[in-house]
């Protein structure tokens, strides 16, 4: 249950929609292009593989078993596949290359390569679930390495300031729900971000957000941090959520212990 509410934690909400706030800084990408179409598939493997966790505690290395299913080409073709453990899509065929699940910590990485013959040959993509809450995502073309933001592709409209105030709405939200789930454990809140297993997911290149000081913890845009008040059931707590970068720097989130959640953003563009 603990390693559940630690993913739901990091997740809170990313799956109900692709249509996110941007995980590293870029414009979009024409959704058109080859490129798109295994950026985009990665991106549905990573949410089938999330749900797999949520649901069973564990990720998989069989796709099919975690209802991953990519598109094939307008007119029903599909990639060759290059051997056991693939699945195709239009001009990719997608793998998962490996597997960590509890009581080790839970990491997956997968790969696309692009079909030989085809516009996508020479592509290779690779995403992955890394311990820490660092997620990677990769475009590699003819030797050419490059993160992809986890913006690429997406419609204009994910680039607005409310769209890229999702990453810490979503995530303030998640802290909330993991701050509840450990008080009906434990009778208290804490601000110990490993003790009540909150890991905000960060940046595409698996970095994260600097912190000032331990008292936070970085996501991609954004810093959080639990402040307590009280003792034992009684207790209350206020969490901030801190954008650091973009042209949302310096919005501030906040939710206390009843769930209502307060947005102040900065004077300027998003205002």
């Amino acid at each position: 249950m603990r390693s559940t509410m630690r993913w739901l934690s990091v997740v809170g909400g990313l799956c109900f929609s692709w249509a996110l706030p941007a995980m590293a800084e870029g414009t979009p990408v024409d959704c058109g292009s080859i490129d798109c179409e295994g950026i985009r598939e990665m991106r549905a493997l990573h949410d089938a593989q999330i749900a797999s966790l949520q649901e069973r505690d564990l990720f998989s290395q069989n796709l099919a078993e975690v209802g991953f299913k990519p598109a094939a080409c307008a007119n029903g073709s599909r990639a060759p596949v290059p051997g056991l453990g693939w699945v195709a899509g239009c001009h990719f065929a997608y793998r998962v290359t490996a597997v960590t699940n509890p009581p080790e910590s839970s990491t997956f990485t997968a790969v696309a390569q692009g079909a030989a013959g085809t516009p996508a040959a020479g592509v290779k993509l690779l995403i992955g679930r890394l311990s820490g809450g660092k997620l990677v995502f990769s475009l590699d073309r003819g030797g050419v390495r490059r993160f992809v933001g986890w913006d690429e592709c997406l419609p204009a409209a994910s680039f607005t300031c409310e769209a890229q105030q999702r990453e810490g709405v979503q995530a303030i939200r998640a802290l909330f729900t993991t701050e509840r789930a450990f008080l009906q454990e434990k009778d208290r809140y804490s601000s110990n971000f490993e003790e009540i297993g909150f890991v905000p997911m960060g940046c595409t290149n698996g970095t994260q957000a600097a912190v000032p000081d331990s008292s936070w913890i970085g996501g991609c845009r954004f810093i959080y941090r639990v402040e307590l008040s009280g003792t034992g059931p009684a207790m209350t707590f206020i969490a901030t959520a801190r954008a650091i970068s973009g042209p949302i720097a310096g919005t501030t989130m906040k939710i206390d212990q009843t769930g209502v959640l307060s947005i102040t953003p900065v004077r300027g563009a998003c205002e």
